[in-house]
């Protein structure tokens, strides 16, 4: 009885399932950015639970849009995120090289279709310092996305609060 072909189609499904259970999560998450002071943030969040449930299905509609796109582009950056009173929601990509346009579109609208927690005072704003297909942690510690950069007028710096509400487009 000659084994070698078995033997073969075995080393092969160990090698495909060894592959799959060491295949690159479509998202990882490396941390939550604050982008307004402690104390703005006590101020317009009164719960803090929300906020931590919004941030992980934040992260659940990201890791889906990522995988909806069909893109297995690794790269590393910020979703950048503001919340206002209303239940209302806005974010801004930013990251390290240009994203392909199919995983762009994806986030953008996975992530807007996210409900948010209910802010008072004011926007809330942070961003969530993410990487696609194993890509490399940004190096950066906060995000400037080019809508932000654009709307920003050299000495006359504005709060990021400030800065929000006059990008902000419904």
């Amino acid at each position: 009885m000659n084994l070698t072909p078995f033997f073969r189609l075995l080393q092969l499904l160990v090698l495909v399932f060894a592959g799959a259970a060491r295949a690159a999560p479509p998202l990882t998450n490396f941390n939550v950015v604050l982008l307004q002071p402690s104390a703005v943030l006590e101020e317009r969040v009164p719960n803090i639970d929300a906020m931590a449930a919004y941030v992980r299905a934040l992260g659940a509609a990201a890791g889906e849009a990522v995988v909806a796109s069909g893109v297995q582009q690794s790269v590393g950056g910020f979703i950048v995120v503001a919340v206002r009173p209303g239940l209302r929601s806005n974010v801004w990509l930013d990251f390290d090289t240009m994203l392909d346009l199919a995983l762009k579109q994806q986030l953008g609208s996975k992530l807007r279709a996210v409900v948010p927690f209910e802010a008072v005072k004011g926007p809330v704003v942070f961003a969530l310092k993410v990487a696609t297909w194993s890509g490399k942690e940004s190096k950066r510690l906060a995000p400037a996305p080019a809508e932000w950069k654009a709307a920003s007028r050299p000495g006359a710096p504005l709060e990021v609060g400030e800065l929000v509400e006059r990008l902000w487009t419904d």
